[in-house]
């Protein structure tokens, strides 16, 4: 008999998962891996399909929950005689970062049953079915336990109490009369290679059980609070389910490659009974994107590196131009569907496919997906370097070539293709985020041609994507029929939620594709048969939209009553019937989760005002008196004693890292700019507050080589700057304070530094500052012991905390030095610190080359030579080096303000 989708639990290890019903079956499980075949397939075949059921013998009524931020799965029994808990759960075999090893690690399944109260009778079957039930599987007995193999495939199954199995038989059954505080642990063990080592089907240690268990709860708990990017919301009573989709989108990332599954399921109907049935077992690059992005808003940052890093392998050795649509857990291209005809089906919905012939789409909105999820990166200093940049602008340069192509669409309609409209929207989100990541960090690109192909796309949405007479955006060129994802016009920055446009596709969306409360995704003909359900990552951006409006309480009225499609533990699936009040399609669905997430957040943020109405901000009077007071005195920041004390040799590591999580997490993408005046009371803020006190500890003295001083003191001035900035309350401009460079320090060792005195005194060698009568440091100065010998020009475009341009370095290094304040320096001139006017052959540069001249060269042909090797365009390189000796040069104004897009806060 098949339960409702709706009845299963998950637990996994990020590299497979199980489902584990709430009658104490797990009815579907593929090992090794997500992708892999099933063994335990009872939920698409609950005769021949295989499970592995812990439950009374007797009847009972049942109830599941997790472990608190945890995805350890409890079921608790209750019968006439007695409580039973069994709690489910699989250790993480890799806890930091994505593994390229395969073919070594030994995985485990526990299963722990206690009896609570009472005596009870427990019924154990043991049923797998190697290979989607297509092999004949045979168990032998084995230590306190059995084998399962089935020709290649093995696995181990090994017990604290005997199972009574008489040999060889296709399952195992056994009873056990338990009685109260007794316990017993169950363990199924297998390998990446298939089959089971010895230690799998050798006794099983109950004490090693125990320390797996609080391993895992120790992992998952850890993970849920890490903050990588700093961002924080308050998601008040919504955080139970907050946390629980962010646990769920954690556990489908494969992590030895860093992608992610959409769901852990295949063939789980959209209709009953029909033909709508998919594998979502691989990585789609969109869900991807959209699955990034919203961990990324939960403070998550690495599982987006992870995967960046992963699809620019790919990309490296296919191009962009290649780039498909899905891949498989490990980045296999042949994912060819077939069909599996001897599985009935979930009740009866047939055919079960396994494979994805939507690999073989053209689908162009993906690309905007990946370049969004890139420019969320971006806004951490150091996260987006040239590497990364090379995949990304690639990727622009084929949207711009390919963008009039039709495709076959988000959906991945089996029809067309159509010149659908949202994956035009999607080519010019694709280019406006790389414009803006490109200009954010100097990175080279055809940003004119770029702009020009962004006008023509808005152009021809606007002309023919629009239909005047539903006064909506349509599907796709040549239709009148409607698609949610026009609710994504605005949140993607397309046009602005007010636009009358937009207003209307919202209003028409919900008149024609809503239903009790949810949405459709669309209702034209698609050429499938049957009426697929509501999707309820649709309805979620109806919820965006409705946030930006400012019908904030419609909008949360209906995120309440989209919840009520999540199951018992909080999980979605990917539809959801109204008719039936019943979830359809793969299950547990990434896509929903991630909806989900984005809402809630949303929603907190309007809620809070958290952009808009600043929490703590001094009023511009007692500004005004503070800076009036630094008129007489210099503000040490790092008073104190730390609470926490950190090694010498990881300070400054520690110190620009935070700072960076700081400027990221008071980033506000939509407005491009870095809220410094938002900083000073966040915790974020007084974690580094504290580190800066370990300062007073350090010694400079133990720097020994010249670039370990020269990478330490580049460190130190980006974040005293910034701390100088945050401090001080400072919201515009450094100029609101006087002498702001000589008036804040830190008091390193023995001694305070400003600003002025480790750019001057210490990196230029104790150079005179421009527009000073004197050195920073006197004769007899202690601190001239720091003092460089001699000036590397390359310090100044390392100095540039405050800009929003400023270098992709996340942390200055001696071992890499040398290519950092390289790479510093293209970012610095290619992002608008030089301009060239060949046909006048005029140069115009930033002032930090006139202030700083006799740094870059004896004379003019000099400095110019010097500039030459950074410039990406080579016709610019040429030109400097051919003509820097007649060469007329300019110096551009020198802008001040903060998040401005060139310069140096000198």
């Amino acid at each position: 008999m098949y339960k409702k989708i709706e009845d299963y639990g998950i637990i996994g290890d990020l590299q497979t998962a199980a489902l584990v019903g709430r009658d104490g079956s797990i009815d579907w499980f593929c090992y090794p891996y997500v992708d892999s075949p099933s063994v335990f397939g009872a939920l698409l075949d609950a005769e021949k399909g295989g499970r592995f059921a812990v439950r009374p013998a007797d009847p009972f009524d049942s109830a599941a929950f997790y472990l608190e931020d945890t995805n350890i799965l409890v079921t608790r029994f209750r019968t006439r005689t007695g409580i039973l808990q069994v709690t489910d759960f699989m250790p993480v075999s890799f806890q930091e970062g994505p593994s390229d090893e395969e073919g070594t690690a030994s995985h485990v399944l526990y299963r722990r049953l206690e009896l609570k109260t009472g005596h009870m009778r427990v019924e154990v079957r043991f049923q797998p079915r190697f290979d989607y039930a297509s092999l004949e599987t045979l168990l032998y007995p084995a230590h306190g336990g059995v084998l399962a193999e089935a020709g290649d495939w093995s696995m181990g199954l090994t017990c604290t109490r005997a199972l009574e199995m008489e040999a060889p038989s296709d399952r195992a059954r056994c009873f056990w009369d338990l009685e109260a505080g007794e316990r017993v642990w169950m363990r199924l063990g297998f390998t990446d290679t298939r089959n089971c080592r010895e230690q799998d089907t050798s006794p099983l240690d109950p004490e090693q059980a125990e320390a797996d268990l609080e391993a895992t709860k120790g992992f998952w708990r850890s993970w849920l609070r890490r903050s990588e990017t700093g961002r924080k919301v308050e998601p008040g009573a919504y955080r139970a389910m907050l946390h629980r989709s962010a646990l769920l989108l954690k556990l489908l990332y494969y992590h030895p490659s860093g992608t992610i599954a959409a769901a852990p399921t295949t063939s789980l109907p959209e209709v009953i009974g029909g033909s709508r049935n998919w594998d979502y077992r691989y990585t789609w690059v969109r869900d991807t994107a959209f699955t990034l992005r919203a961990l990324f808003e939960m403070g998550h940052m690495s599982e987006t590196q992870g995967y960046l890093s992963w699809l620019e392998s790919i990309i490296a050795g296919r191009g962009a131009d290649r780039l498909q649509v899905l891949y498989g857990l490990r980045g296999e291209t042949d994912l060819t569907e077939r069909e599996l005809d001897h599985l009935d089906g979930y009740k009866g919905s047939r055919p079960v496919r396994v494979g994805n012939r939507a690999a073989g789409q053209f689908q162009l909105d993906i690309y905007g997906e990946l370049l969004d999820a890139g420019m969320q990166l971006s806004d951490y200093v150091g996260k987006i370097d040239h590497g990364l940049w090379s995949m990304l602008e690639g990727i622009c340069d084929h949207v711009a070539r390919v963008w009039r192509e039709p495709d076959h669409g988000i959906w991945e309609v089996r029809g067309g293709p159509y010149h659908f409209v949202h994956s035009k929207v999607m080519c010019w989100v694709a280019l406006d985020r790389g414009v803006t990541i490109a200009e954010r960090y100097g990175f080279s690109g055809d940003l004119a041609g770029w702009r020009r192909t962004m006008k023509e796309i808005r152009e021809e949405v606007l002309d023919r994507g629009f239909c005047e007479e539903k006064r909506a955006f349509v599907q796709h060129y040549g239709t009148t029929d409607l698609d949610a994802t026009g609710l994504l016009i605005p949140l993607l920055g397309f046009l602005p939620v007010d636009d009358p446009r937009v207003v209307g596709t919202v209003e028409a969306i919900r008149q024609e594709l809503g239903r009790d409360g949810f949405v459709y995704r669309y209702l034209g003909d698609d050429g499938l048969d049957g009426r697929e359900g509501t999707f309820l990552l649709c309805t979620f951006w109806l919820v965006d939209c409705l946030v930006d409006l400012g019908r904030i309480d419609e909008a949360e009225s209906l995120l309440r009553g989209v919840e009520r499609a999540a199951n018992h533990l909080g999980l979605f699936a990917e539809e959801y019937c109204p008719i039936w009040r019943e979830a359809l399609g793969n299950f547990p669905q990434a896509f929903t989760h991630i909806g989900y997430i984005n809402s809630v957040i949303r929603l907190a943020r309007a809620r809070e005002g958290r952009w808009e109405q600043p929490e703590g901000d001094l009023s511009d009077k007692a500004l005004a008196f503070v800076r009036k007071k630094l008129l007489f005195r210099r503000v040490v920041l790092n008073e104190g004693e730390p609470n926490e004390t950190v090694p010498e040799e990881e300070l400054a590591r520690r110190l620009k890292t935070t700072m960076n999580r700081l400027r990221g997490a008071f980033f506000n993408t939509p407005e491009g700019r870095v809220q410094y005046e938002r900083m000073k009371r966040s915790d974020l803020y007084e974690t580094y507050l504290d580190l800066s006190r370990n300062l007073r500890r350090f010694s400079p003295e133990r720097l020994e080589a010249r670039e370990e001083k020269t990478a330490f003191w580049i460190n130190l001035y980006n974040v005293i700057v910034i701390h100088g900035v945050v401090e001080l309350g400072i919201r515009d401009s450094v100029r609101e304070v006087r002498g702001f460079f000589q008036r804040i320090a830190y008091r390193i060792g023995a001694h305070e530094f400003t600003p002025d005195d480790i750019e001057h005194g210490i990196l230029r060698g104790n150079r005179r500052p421009p527009h000073a009568l004197t050195r920073r440091f006197g004769e007899g100065d202690p601190r001239l012991a720091f003092s460089l010998p001699e000036v590397d020009p390359r310090i100044h475009f390392a100095l540039v905390c405050a800009s929003s341009s400023c270098p992709p370095i996340e942390v200055y290094t001696a071992d890499d030095l040398d290519r950092q304040l390289t790479e510093s320096g293209r970012t610095f001139l290619n992002g608008g610190g030089i301009e060239i006017d060949r046909a006048a052959e005029t140069v115009r540069l930033s002032k930090v080359f006139h202030w700083y001249r006799d740094d870059f060269g004896a004379d003019r042909e000099e400095r110019l030579r010097f500039i030459a090797p950074f410039l990406y365009r080579e016709e610019d390189r040429t030109f400097l080096l051919e003509c820097a000796g007649r060469c007329r040069i300019e110096y551009m104004p020198y802008d001040w303000h903060l998040n401005r897009e060139n310069g140096v806060t000198h």
